[in-house]
């Protein structure tokens, strides 16, 4: 089951910084000191973005933004810079003004992502040093 809400962008990426609509922190039940995670799933397949509330994650700001860098950033650019939020099936999935990325390419990538990132909350991107779009 889908919740879409599509005229809505819920995230543009800034340089360093995400920064969140209104209606995106109520779909997620965040306040600001709250910890959100960028992670990704396999959805119609493609690797897509999905965003949650995680003890390990980054800490949104009163002003609606969270801090984001690197190589978690360089992995995000690869979908968009405006983000659309949709729940499906539990999940808040970002669908991206990028190109999307398809999974079935390289299902060994798709496994190591979904194992290391999802599963393990392990958000050590440099760990994937031989992935490429």
């Amino acid at each position: 089951m889908s919740d879409k809400r599509s005229d809505i962008i819920d995230i543009i990426m800034l340089y360093s910084t995400l920064v969140l609509s209104d209606q995106l922190i109520d779909l997620l039940e965040a306040k600001a000191g709250d910890k959100l995670s960028i992670g990704y799933i396999e959805y119609n397949d493609t690797l897509t973005p999905i965003i949650t509330k995680d003890d390990a994650g980054h800490k949104l700001n009163k002003n609606n933004t969270i801090s984001f860098r690197g190589k978690q950033r360089n992995l995000l650019t690869q979908f968009g810079t405006n983000f659309w939020a949709e729940k499906v099936d539990g999940n808040i999935i970002l669908k991206g003004d990028g190109v999307p990325v398809y999974v079935t390419v390289n299902k060994a990538v798709h496994s190591y992502l979904t194992k290391e990132i999802i599963e393990d909350r392990n958000y050590e991107i440099n760990k994937l040093t031989n992935y490429e779009f």
